[in-house]
């Protein structure tokens, strides 16, 4: 949603996502920061999309920890997409597998604007392949989210030394049959990939 389609108000609105700072946005587990009220009405048709799950419309690769998070009351926010999800389990586990590894590969492959800085359309969104239900790794992804989602995630560049991002790419290996020492791997790989490294700030 765009920044000016809601406004400060006070206490009696919604509280919502309105920051994708670092800072601010350090695990998957997050909680609304922001009193907002819809300013029209295409704003109040989003307000009616509020999800549990919300994606991440654009990202700083250096300083950026998420790509997802998970909200126990459902939420909208600038910057973060909500996603219609039939459960709280869907919820959880999509908000591991979008933070996870290959989801994120597969996030920067679409960049758009600044290498450092992407954003993403609704549509290049919705080209991410995401596991279903019935998938061998499912249950591994929800038991993740119980693990990780209240340690904080740091960034990329520092993806090798992260315990969180082990376990969550620990679960992504269920979900696509493969030895996790595979995503450890590109996990290594893409840390050291100019983009993520302050030295690649443009």
């Amino acid at each position: 949603m765009r920044g000016d389609a809601c406004k400060a108000c006070e206490e009696g609105a919604v509280k919502t996502f309105w920051s994708i700072s670092a800072k601010l946005r350090k695990t998957i587990h997050g909680e609304p920061e922001s009193w907002r009220m819809p300013a029209d009405d295409a704003a109040k048709k989003l307000w009616e999309q509020q999800s549990s799950l919300l994606v991440a419309a654009k990202f700083d690769t250096v300083s950026g920890r998420l790509t997802a998070l998970y909200s126990d009351k459902p939420s909208i926010g600038s910057g973060w997409i909500p996603v219609s999800v039939k459960d709280i389990q869907t919820a959880k586990a999509l908000a591991v597998w979008w933070n996870s590894t290959p989801a994120r590969m597969m996030l920067l492959n679409r960049r758009s604007k600044k290498l450092t800085y992407p954003q993403w359309s609704l549509e290049h969104l919705e080209e991410i392949p995401i596991p279903k239900p019935d998938n061998q790794g499912w249950s591994a992804l929800y038991g993740a989210y119980g693990e990780i989602c209240d340690m904080e995630l740091l960034p990329m560049h520092q993806a090798v030394e992260d315990p969180a991002r082990a376990i969550i790419d620990g679960a992504a290996a269920k979900v696509l049959n493969v030895d996790p020492e595979v995503l450890a791997g590109w996990r290594e790989r893409l840390s050291r990939e100019p983009t993520m490294q302050k030295a690649g700030r443009r």
